[in-house]
């Protein structure tokens, strides 16, 4: 990793978010979007955008900001290199409305017109497989970097629950955090990139290294949000975590230091119990878990680009609890991700 961008609702800035998150702000305020019963929903939210403005559009506006701070961080360096896009976005976003166009192939357009200023060698690919969308594109970005058939990937990811029609769907599931119902999220917003390379393309380009991601891995899990299954059972979760964590355990490291998407839905939590068990040999002190969306909102297809931002920031500015990283996440339909960063040289 060599540069990140991200805002959120604690930060316009990777720096400012990261910072945020380290003194544990918090971001819950009332929007001026309401439920199913017509109550104000408590929410974590931008309130520098326009409050008229939802849905796909916002998430543009978001995903501009953390972009743009990505790709200024590469400074002129950007125009000379090959690169590759590749967008997370929460599931909901890849269905096509009758007569229309799906919002994430709106949003990639969106998004390719202005990166293209800044590197007009760009391709762009989207994946709407929500939270756990980064680890399953990120072999495939790695294998072209490895290849030499790009010279940078950006990998970025953007999420916002402020949107009338997205408020419906979680209300009607109960899905929404409020004083009668706590096992549930409390809708968010966010977005995030950071930019890859090989380390002799960084040093060419005169870029510093603020992580190395060294492993990845992607399971699924039969307990969702919608059915009973048993989350103890964390046969994804763990099968994710072993695989991601092999290549430490091979260089007789561990991790320390944890990041998921956990909100206060219970049976995530009770998967990430029974996965940590089981992988305890792989950890050690500090064992520091920090679930980001229980203060600042549900994450979405962002999870995973914000927590390498975060991490990318802590390893820079020296606040990183633990040298070694591990990035969770899981999407509603099953799919978990897992990946390993770890602090430069």
């Amino acid at each position: 990793m060599v540069a990140a961008g991200a805002v959120t609702p604690v930060g316009l800035r990777s720096i400012d978010s990261a910072f945020s998150h380290r003194a544990a702000a918090a971001a819950m305020r009332e929007a001026p979007l309401v439920d199913g019963a017509g109550e104000p929903v408590t929410m974590c939210f931008l309130p520098t955008l326009d409050p008229l403005v939802t849905g796909a559009p916002r998430a543009a506006l978001l995903a501009a900001r953390a972009l743009g701070e990505a790709l200024e961080k590469l400074g002129p360096a950007a125009r000379g290199l090959r690169m590759q896009m590749t967008l997370c976005l929460d599931e909901h976003l890849g269905q096509r409305p009758p007569g229309g166009e799906a919002p994430a192939q709106w949003l990639a357009a969106e998004l390719a017109a202005r990166a293209q200023a800044h590197a007009p060698e760009l391709a762009v690919k989207v994946s709407t497989r929500g939270p756990a969308a980064a680890g399953f594109v990120l072999p495939e970005l790695c294998d072209a970097l490895g290849r030499g058939a790009i010279d940078a990937a950006l990998l970025g990811g953007v999420h916002t629950d402020y949107d009338p029609a997205r408020i419906a769907a979680l209300d009607a599931a109960g899905r929404i955090f409020r004083p009668d119902n706590l096992d549930a999220l409390i809708p968010g917003e966010c977005a995030a990139f950071v930019v890859l390379m090989r380390p002799d393309v960084a040093r060419r380009a005169l870029l510093r290294e603020q992580g190395q991601i060294v492993g990845v891995a992607t399971a699924h899990e039969r307990a969702r949000p919608d059915n009973d299954e048993s989350a103890f059972q964390a046969a994804g979760l763990t099968a994710a975590l072993r695989s991601a964590l092999a290549p430490l355990s091979e260089r007789g490291l561990r991790a320390g230091w944890m990041l998921t998407d956990l909100t206060f839905e219970t049976f995530r939590h009770f998967e990430l119990q029974a996965a940590s068990v089981r992988t305890q040999h792989l950890f050690c002190d500090p064992q520091q878990v920090e679930s980001p969306a229980q203060r600042i909102g549900h994450l979405g297809a962002a999870a995973m680009p914000l927590h390498l931002s975060i991490v990318s920031e802590g390893f820079t500015r020296g606040f990183a609890p633990h040298p070694c990283a591990v990035s969770v996440a899981g999407s509603d339909g099953g799919e978990r991700a897992a990946l390993v960063v770890v602090a430069p040289g």
